[in-house]
């Protein structure tokens, strides 16, 4: 594969949408984003208890480990698991996604870049089924996923049935009706409909006529499925899943608006500060369940 010209322009040359990924957006365009702290911390958090919930799974199933990401786009979550385990040759690391592009960019990643071989990617529709046997895998991570899905509680049996029993399911995914997603609304209506256009042009993301936030999606549909923290606790239990720990996410999940005024910015910022010691499900903006199958 390194012989392949076409393969490793995916991996230095710009124009892989919707994300930029080359080590060309990286290193020659990395002026073109613009600050988004709120975004960033919250970003930074997910991939943290991502790594830590995954890896212990791992350590604890052995050297020949299986793990499965269920919307992996790029592959990052396995490249930095990979990473942060030392590249061990004998644990295997599965990705799946709908988006093409994306899959054949983390394959060639996996067979250009040395120690991550034993990571491979293909195209696979949760909701369809995967292409897995039962009992396979003893770690799976499910990231900003079920909120896209038009039946979560289907898609939740199926991991179960390609997990391992024992096996450790890492699930986050945004929750409906928090505190200030209400407040929001509130305040939008008020400003009429000015609130969530700034808010959401510092998010790239446009609005319908209605003024709903129009989510595009590389595949897939678009937020159908959020849900509050009690319904996706309860619809891990009706699928065989026991749920063993909670981490409730930032108050925000980012825009570049903040970021724009100072004081709302500090003033956001003293929130999360508080919302991290208080820990309380109904401030966040998005969850992380750490499940296991019974």
């Amino acid at each position: 594969m390194s012989g392949n010209t076409d393969g490793i322009d995916l991996l230095i040359q710009r124009g892989l949408l919707p994300h930029p990924v080359s080590l060309e957006d990286y290193v020659a365009y990395q002026w073109e984003s613009p600050g988004n702290v709120l975004g960033q911390r919250h970003g930074q958090k997910r991939d943290a208890v991502t790594l830590k919930w995954l890896g212990s799974a791992v350590r604890a199933a052995g050297d020949s480990a299986a793990v499965l990401d269920v919307g992996c786009s790029y592959g990052n979550h396995l490249f930095m698991l990979n990473g942060v385990l030392g590249k061990p040759d004998g644990v295997e690391m599965v990705g799946v996604d709908l988006f093409e592009p994306a899959i054949r960019r983390a394959n060639v990643f996996a067979q250009t870049i040395p120690g991550f071989s034993n990571c491979r990617f293909e195209v696979a529709d949760v909701s369809a089924g995967l292409p897995f046997d039962d009992d396979t895998f003893d770690a799976i991570n499910v990231a900003d996923v079920l909120e896209h899905l038009v039946e979560p509680a289907s898609a939740l049996h199926e991991l179960r049935r390609v997990a391992k029993p024992g096996a450790t399911i890492v699930i986050s995914t945004p929750l409906k009706n928090s505190i200030f997603k209400r407040i929001a609304v509130v305040a939008n209506r008020t400003l009429r409909g000015r609130l969530y256009g700034a808010y959401y042009r510092g998010k790239d993301t446009d609005l319908d006529r209605e003024g709903r936030p129009v989510m595009e999606t590389s595949a897939g549909h678009d937020h159908v499925s959020e849900m509050t923290l009690a319904q996706l606790t309860r619809l891990c239990g009706d699928a065989g899943l026991a749920v063993e720990e909670i981490e409730p996410m930032s108050v925000m999940s980012g825009s570049r608006w903040f970021d724009q005024h100072a004081v709302l910015l500090a003033g956001t910022l003293i929130l999360e500060t508080l919302h991290e010691k208080l820990r309380r499900p109904s401030w966040a903006h998005s969850a992380m369940l750490r499940a296991r199958k019974i």
